[in-house]
C-alpha cells in the first residue's frame, strides 16, 4: 500500500519551512543541512489528492487513480462504490448497494476488470462484468481505471480498464498493523450492521533478501431491506369494456425485501527481493460474499381472466375477474472469489522480464431456494393514479383477508455457476534509442483458458394434500410505505411446512422440465501477441504499437420446447416437454493497433492524444444457448433467451486531453473523446421475426413476447470529461468531476420498421458528475460527497420506441466525519444516502420499477500502528 504524507521540517532555530510529498514511503529523510531538524508526518485528504494526481500526472495513459487512503476517507464498503468517486465512472446498484461498474457511461459489462495484473472472474449466472462489492476496500493498496490501452493490456476494453492493487508490504517501513471496528444502522429495516478488519505487514531480512509480508482481512454482516413497486412486463395501449381508451399494464407488483449480506474477504501477499532489480511475488485474495434475502411480494394480475379492462383512463384502470397473488422468496447466495498470481520482476541492466501465472476461480451457489405463492381469483383490481408510484386497490374486502387465499404453487430451485480461469503472461523490455532518444521496446504473451458451466435446476410443486390457504402462515406486520399491502407470508410457518410434508407434494411435470433444460458449458479461450515501443522526447512521450488477440468460443446447452407432437431429434423428457442438445462454435481474431502522446507542453500543462481499438465480448447471460425462461399458456407466448451468435462489440477510441497542475495542491483538466462502437448489443422483443416453432412446436401461437439480445447496427459515443481539484490553506479541499456523453445507435431494422431505427447506445448514461467538499483541520477531517449518474435506456421496444424502459437519473449524497488522536486511534462516522435517493425507471413516465432503500449510519473507531 502506498502511504501518502506531508512531511513538514523544522528547523531549530525557524529558518524556513518546507512542505513535501512523499507517495512512495512511510517516512521521509531529513534534508542534509547540518542543523538539528524535526519531522513531523501529517496524513490527510490533501496528501492524499496529491498523491492520486501525481500518479494521474505520470501515466503514459488517460487514467484515474485512487489510493487506498484516499478510499478511507470517503464512506464507500466496497471497491464498487470507491471507484464511484473517480472521473467518469458510475455505478449500477442493487439493493441500493454499488455492485456493478461503468466507465464513461458506458455498460458495465463492456469493461475489464483485473486484480494484481490478472483478470477477475464473474460468480453471476449472466455476467461478464465482476460485481466488485464482494471486495472489502480495506484490502486495497490503490485502483486505477485506464480510458486509454497500451498493447501490452488486453484490449477487452471498451469503457475502461479497472485495475485493482491490493497492499504490498514493501511499501511500508518495517511492521504496521491496523484495526478497525465499526457498525451501521439502516433507518429503514431498523438493523445493525457490525463490521471488522485488520491489516498487518513486516519485512523479514532472510540473507541479505527481503522479504515482505502483507495480510488483510475483513468481516461485515450488513441487515438492510427496501420497498418496491414495478411492472412485470410493458405499458400497452387498450380500449376498455367501456369503449375508453389509455394506457396500461397487465401486471404490477409491491415488493418488501428484507436482506442480510455478509462478505469476509482476505488477502494474503508475499514480496521476496531477490536482489536489486529482482523480486519474486505471490498474491492472493479469497472474498466471501453472501446474500440472504426474504421477498414478500403482491402480484396484481390484472388480465388473468379478461383481455381487456372494464375502464381506463390516463391515471386510472379497473379490472374485473383479476387474480392476487402473495409470494415469498427465500433465497441464500454465496458467492466465492479466489485469485492467485505466482509472477517475478527482474531488470537486468538494458533488459527486463516480468512474468506471471494465474489462477483465478469464481462460483455462485443457490441451495434449496424456496418461493411459495398464494393467489385469489375473481378480484376487481386496479389503480386511482399512474406514474411513478401507482396506487393500487383492491375493491374486494377479502383482498386483505389471509383465508382468502389458496395455496398455489411451490418452486425449489438448487442453481450453482462456476467461472474458472487459468492465465499466464510474460512481458519482455529492452532499452533503446531511437534517433538518439531513450526508448523501451517491450513485447510478450498472454494466454487464457476461461470455462463457465450453469446447473440450474428447478422442482415446481402444485399440489400439496389438502386445501391450505395463507392464514395457516400469515404473517400480518409487513411494514410497507409505498401503498396498502396486507398479508404476508410467515417464513419460519411456510419452511416448517414444507420440510415436513414435501415428500408428499405433486410435481407439475411440465413446468419444472422446462425450468430446469437451462444447463450451459461455455468455453472462451484467447490468445494474444504484442509488440510496442515507449519514447522518451525529453518533454514528450510516445506509446505505440499492435497488439493481435484470438479468441476461440464455444457453447452448449439445451433446446427446450412444449409441444402436442413430437419434435425430431429431441427427447420427450416429461409430457409434451421436448428437450434437445445444442451446441455453437466459432473463432475470431483481430489486430488492435494503438498510439497514446503525451506533452509536457510546460511544469504546469500536460496535453495528451489517443487513437486506440478494443472489444467486448457479449455477456455470458447474452451468449447462453439455453432459454432462460420459456412460459406458454393457451395461446400465449413468453420467452427470455441468449443468442450465442452475438458479434463482440468492436470500438475505434479517440481521446484528447488537456490538464493543468498548479504549483500548490490543485489540478484541471479537460478532455473529448469519440468512440465507434460496431455490433452492440441490445435486448429486444424480436417475436416478430423469430421461428416461435422452436419453443412450442406446433402449437398455435397468438401472442408472443420473445425477449432476446441481438447485434445492432453502428453505434458513435462522444463525450467530454472535466476535473478539477483545489486545496486551501485553510483546510478546505474541493475535487469536483463531470463527463458528458452523446450517443447515437442504430438498430438495423430498415425502412420497414414499425419505430425508428436511432437509439442511443444502450445502458450509456449522458452524465456522470461527482462533488466533494472536504474539509482538515489539526485532527478533524470532514467531507461531503455527492454522485450523480444521468439517464440510461434498459431495454427496447422494437414495435413502439415510446415503450422503451429507462433508468432515471440519480444522484446520492453521503456525508463522512473523522477524527484523529495522537495515539493512533481514529473515531470515524459515515452517512449514506442522507437525501433517501430510490431508484426509479419508467417507461413513457410510467412505473417500471421504483424502489426505496433509506439511509444508513456507520459508527466506528481504528487504531493504527503508522
Amino acid at each position: 500500500m502506498t502511504k501518502s504524507v506531508f512531511t513538514l521540517k523544522m528547523m531549530a532555530p525557524l529558518a524556513a519551512a518546507v512542505i513535501s510529498i512523499n507517495a512512495g514511503a512511510q517516512t521521509a529523510e531529513p534534508e542534509k543541512t547540518g542543523e538539528l531538524m524535526e519531522t513531523i508526518v501529517v496524513t490527510g485528504q490533501a496528501a492524499n489528492a496529491r498523491s492520486d494526481i501525481e500518479r494521474q500526472r505520470a501515466s503514459n495513459k488517460v487514467v484515474a487513480v485512487q489510493t487506498s487512503e484516499a478510499i478511507g476517507e470517503l464512506p464507500d464498503a466496497n471497491v464498487t462504490e470507491a471507484l464511484q468517486r473517480m472521473a467518469g465512472v458510475f455505478i449500477a446498484r442493487d439493493q441500493g448497494e454499488g455492485r456493478f461498474v461503468g466507465v464513461r457511461g458506458i455498460d458495465p459489462n463492456l469493461n475489464a476488470s483485473t486484480i494484481n495484473g490478472m483478470s477477475l472472474p464473474a460468480p453471476e449466472t449472466d455476467s461478464r462484468a465482476v460485481a466488485l462489492d464482494v471486495i472489502p476496500s480495506d484490502l486495497l493498496a490503490s485502483l486505477e481505471v485506464f480510458k486509454t490501452l497500451t498493447p501490452d493490456m488486453s484490449a477487452d476494453s471498451i469503457g475502461g480498464a479497472i485495475e485493482i492493487k491490493s497492499i504490498n508490504a514493501l511499501d511500508y517501513d518495517g511492521q504496521t498493523y491496523k484495526m478497525t471496528v465499526e457498525n451501521g444502522y439502516s433507518e429503514l429495516q431498523g438493523e445493525n450492521s457490525p463490521k471488522l478488519a485488520g491489516t498487518y505487514t513486516n519485512k523479514f531480512d532472510l540473507n541479505g533478501r527481503t522479504l515482505g509480508v502483507a495480510i488483510a482481512a475483513s468481516h461485515q454482516e450488513r441487515k438492510f431491506g427496501s420497498e418496491n413497486i414495478e411492472t412485470d412486463g410493458v405499458w400497452e395501449e387498450f380500449t376498455a369494456m367501456d369503449g375508453s381508451e389509455g394506457i396500461t399494464a397487465a401486471e404490477i407488483e409491491q415488493r418488501d425485501y428484507a436482506v442480510t449480506r455478509e462478505r469476509t474477504g482476505v488477502a494474503a501477499n508475499f514480496d521476496l527481493e531477490v536482489a536489486e532489480g529482482s523480486q519474486l511475488y505471490l498474491h492472493t485474495l479469497y472474498s466471501d460474499f453472501s446474500d440472504e434475502e426474504q421477498r414478500q411480494r403482491n402480484s396484481y394480475k390484472l388480465d388473468e381472466e379478461n383481455d381487456d379492462p372494464d375502464t381506463i383512463s390516463a391515471s386510472s384502470v379497473t379490472w374485473s375477474d383479476a387474480a392476487l397473488e402473495k409470494e415469498l422468496k427465500d433465497r441464500f447466495e454465496e458467492q466465492e472469489i479466489l485469485s492467485l498470481v505466482l509472477g517475478g520482476e527482474h531488470d537486468l541492466d538494458t533488459w527486463g522480464i516480468e512474468y506471471a501465472l494465474g489462477y483465478s476461480h469464481a462460483e455462485e451457489s443457490e441451495p434449496h431456494r424456496r418461493d411459495t405463492t398464494f393467489v385469489q381469483e375473481g378480484l376487481e383490481l386496479g389503480y386511482t393514479s399512474a406514474g411513478t408510484i401507482p396506487d393500487m386497490y383492491a375493491a374486494d374486502a377479502s383482498a386483505m383477508d389471509a383465508a382468502s387465499y389458496e395455496l398455489d404453487e411451490l418452486v425449489v430451485e438448487d442453481n450453482y455457476t462456476d467461472d474458472e480461469e487459468l492465465s499466464f503472461r510474460i512481458d519482455i523490455r529492452r532499452d533503446i534509442e531511437v534517433a538518439g532518444n531513450p526508448s523501451e521496446l517491450k513485447f510478450g504473451l498472454q494466454e487464457r483458458r476461461r470455462e463457465k458451466t450453469g446447473d440450474l435446476n428447478a422442482t415446481i410443486y402444485d399440489g400439496f394434500g389438502g386445501d391450505f390457504t395463507l392464514a395457516d402462515f400469515a404473517n400480518n406486520n409487513i411494514d410497507y410505505s409505498l401503498g396498502t399491502f396486507g398479508p404476508g407470508i410467515n417464513q419460519g410457518a411456510v419452511n416448517a411446512f414444507i420440510d415436513a410434508n414435501i415428500g408428499s407434494f405433486e410435481i407439475d411435470e411440465t413446468d419444472t422440465a422446462l425450468d430446469s433444460a437451462r444447463d450451459y458449458v461455455m468455453n472462451e479461450d484467447i490468445s494474444a501477441l504484442y509488440v510496442m515501443n515507449d519514447i522518451d522526447f525529453g518533454r514528450a512521450n510516445l506509446v505505440y504499437g499492435v497488439r493481435y488477440e484470438s479468441t476461440d468460443f464455444s457453447a452448449e446447452g439445451y433446446r427446450v420446447a412444449e409441444s402436442g407432437e413430437a419434435i425430431d431429434g429431441a427427447e420427450e423428457i416429461a409430457e409434451d416437454v421436448y428437450v434437445s442438445e445444442t451446441s455453437y462454435q466459432r473463432d475470431y481474431s483481430k489486430l488492435f493497433p494503438s498510439v497514446n502522446f503525451k506533452y509536457d507542453y510546460s511544469d504546469n500543462i500536460v496535453l495528451r492524444a489517443a487513437y486506440t481499438e478494443s472489444l467486448s465480448r457479449p455477456s455470458f447471460g447474452d451468449l447462453n444457448p439455453s432459454a432462460a425462461e420459456i412460459e406458454y399458456d393457451e395461446g400465449e407466448l413468453e420467452v427470455k433467451a441468449g443468442n450465442p451468435a452475438l458479434d463482440p462489440y468492436e470500438a475505434r477510441n479517440l481521446d484528447v486531453s488537456f490538464e493543468y497542475y498548479a504549483d500548490t495542491l490543485g489540478m484541471f483538466s479537460v478532455g473529448a473523446f469519440h468512440k465507434q462502437i460496431d455490433n452492440f448489443v441490445v435486448t429486444a422483443d424480436v417475436s416478430s421475426t423469430a421461428d416461435l416453432s422452436q419453443y412450442v412446436g406446433a402449437l398455435a401461437v397468438e401472442e408472443a413476447e420473445i425477449f432476446q439480445p441481438i447485434n445492432g447496427d453502428q453505434a458513435t459515443l462522444t463525450g467530454a470529461e472535466l476535473s478539477w481539484t483545489r486545496g486551501f490553506d485553510n483546510g478546505l479541499l474541493l475535487r469536483t468531476n463531470a463527463t458528458f456523453t452523446d450517443s447515437e445507435a442504430s438498430l438495423g431494422l430498415g425502412a420497414d420498421a414499425e419505430r425508428g431505427d436511432n437509439i442511443a447506445l444502450p445502458s450509456q448514461a449522458d452524465l456522470v458528475a461527482n462533488f466533494i467538499v472536504g474539509y482538515e483541520r489539526d485532527a478533524l477531517s470532514l467531507r461531503l460527497s455527492t454522485a450523480y449518474k444521468g439517464e440510461r435506456l434498459l431495454e427496447v421496444d422494437l414495435e413502439d420506441e415510446a415503450f422503451d424502459l429507462y433508468e432515471d437519473k440519480h444522484m446520492q449524497m453521503d456525508f463522512s466525519a473523522k477524527y484523529r488522536f495522537e495515539n493512533g486511534v481514529q473515531v470515524f462516522f459515515n452517512a449514506i444516502n442522507l437525501t433517501d435517493e430510490p431508484f426509479y425507471a419508467n417507461r413513457r413516465g410510467y412505473n417500471g420499477q421504483y424502489e426505496e432503500y433509506g439511509p444508513s449510519y456507520v459508527l466506528g473507531v481504528t487504531y493504527s500502528s503508522f
